[in-house]
């Protein structure tokens, strides 16, 4: 500001070449806060470089203008702008010189050799900056997508909720997305109704959802995205990545990265879910366990409402067994079982204990006795196996919960209804009670 004063220009001019330079640098400010250069900068710049410059006693200054503020852009703004401001400042400089050719005393010339010999610098820095910044946004932006990658991994580890999974895959492609401005990721999913959109990043999220009859729909939709690239990650899952202009290759292995650890996560969950089946399953009937149906029962004890229990056990599986062998006795349990779980639907939980011993957790007391019934004739309706038909009954032992009752001792009191009922002729349905005097008896339902 202190070498202002063209003797060539009047001072209105030179307030104006004030003017000037102060909005250059206001520029410049303001790219640097907001991390961006917009198109209109383009020509302002290099205008704002030539009044400026023509203002100041030496023109030549104009070059240090020049280099300052194209340095400084060079930062911000797609390679078409970087480049047209490259060329126009370029020129402002000399069009400094052609405003006020008279510099501290002397007459230069716009093509004079000693200007147009300081351009190649102005070049040359222009060239330098931008590769630099660029290399090191690069080198930013690789350690961000790697760092976002990890904690995606890190966040699924042990997750067993798919629902879980899929919506940190969906935050984390949308920071991929914040890093990468332009470009999408669409997750679709195939299911008994076709394809349809299940996540997306990058695009409107009014668009999750949405079925398609074909991948090249994605297209359709979003016509703002030119370039498509599709990766088949199973028979069921398809990810499609798009991007305004041409997806580089290392945003592409990210979202890819991302895809398989999703995919690998979801098949870490159905393994889990598989194993935790298997091990509180029965493996014959698939019906709940000893473990996980009184783990069903201490859970339905500690709720506010009361609960009964039944205990179910066959008679004469064992004629079944040493009649027909055991694979006729599995075909049985599993009818059973069948049984069970229908009388259950609705109403509570079947298991089974093992052996002949199945169990049934009502949800409503006051049923507990009616449905007892029912299942006692049900159950001893003949069986069509392959070697015969065959007809079983059941003894059934009914439990109805107290307050402060345990789990093991609900059961206990089933098992004494369900002992009496054998004792008294099977194929019959027992109540527990207890009697006035604190000793327990089984009272016929």
């Amino acid at each position: 500001m202190p070498q202002l004063g063209n003797p060539g220009r009047s001072e209105a001019y030179v307030r104006l070449a004030a003017v000037a330079i102060v909005a250059l640098l206001v520029l410049i400010i303001l790219a640097y806060a907001r991390e961006r250069s917009p198109w209109w900068t383009v020509p302002l710049v290099p205008a704002l470089i030539a009044v400026g410059g023509a203002g100041l006693r030496d023109p030549l200054g104009a070059l240090a203008l020049a280099l300052a503020s194209t340095v400084a852009l060079s930062l911000y703004g797609s390679r078409t702008q970087w480049a047209a401001r490259l060329l126009l400042a370029s020129a402002a400089y000399p069009a400094a010189v052609a405003i006020s050719p008279d510099s501290l005393g002397r007459h230069l010339s716009w093509h004079d050799g000693n200007v147009l010999a300081l351009i190649p610098q102005l070049l040359l820095m222009a060239f330098l900056t931008r590769g630099i910044y660029r290399a090191l946004r690069r080198q930013e932006r690789a350690a961000a997508r790697e760092a976002l990658l990890a904690q995606a991994g890190s966040a699924m580890l042990g997750v067993t909720d798919v629902a879980r999974i899929r919506e940190t895959g969906r935050r984390t492609a949308e920071a991929l997305v914040a890093l990468h401005p332009g470009v999408a990721l669409l997750v679709v999913r195939r299911d008994c109704r076709g394809r349809h959109i299940a996540n997306l990043a990058g695009v409107p999220a009014g668009l999750r959802g949405r079925r398609l009859a074909e991948l090249d729909d994605l297209k359709a939709l979003l016509p703002g995205l030119r370039t498509w690239h599709f990766h088949a990650l199973s028979a069921d899952v398809e990810v499609a990545v798009a991007g305004r202009r041409a997806v580089p290759p290392e945003v592409m292995d990210a979202f890819r990265t991302l895809s398989h650890q999703v995919m690998l996560a979801e098949g870490g969950c159905l393994a889990h879910a598989e194993l935790e089946h298997i091990a509180h399953h029965d493996h014959l009937t698939q019906l709940p366990n000893r473990a996980k149906f009184l783990r069903a029962v201490g859970a339905a004890l500690a709720g506010p409402d009361p609960v009964a229990l039944l205990n179910v056990d066959l008679d004469d599986f064992k004629q079944v067994n040493d009649s027909y062998g055991h694979a006729a006795g599995d075909e049985l349990l599993m009818e059973i079982a069948a049984r069970l779980a229908s009388a259950a639907e609705g109403r509570g939980l079947a298991g089974r204990f093992g052996g002949d011993e199945f169990a049934l957790l009502l949800t409503d007391p006051a049923e507990a006795p009616a449905v007892a019934a029912r299942l006692c004739e049900h159950l001893s309706q003949p069986v069509r196996l392959t070697a015969a038909t065959v007809t079983v009954g059941a003894s059934i032992g009914v439990a109805v919960a107290e307050p402060g009752i345990t789990a093991k001792e609900l059961t206990r009191r089933a098992d004494l209804a369900m002992y009496a009922a054998k004792t008294l002729g099977k194929n019959r349905t027992e109540t527990y009670s207890a009697s006035a005097s604190g000793a327990s008896h089984p009272l016929a339902a």
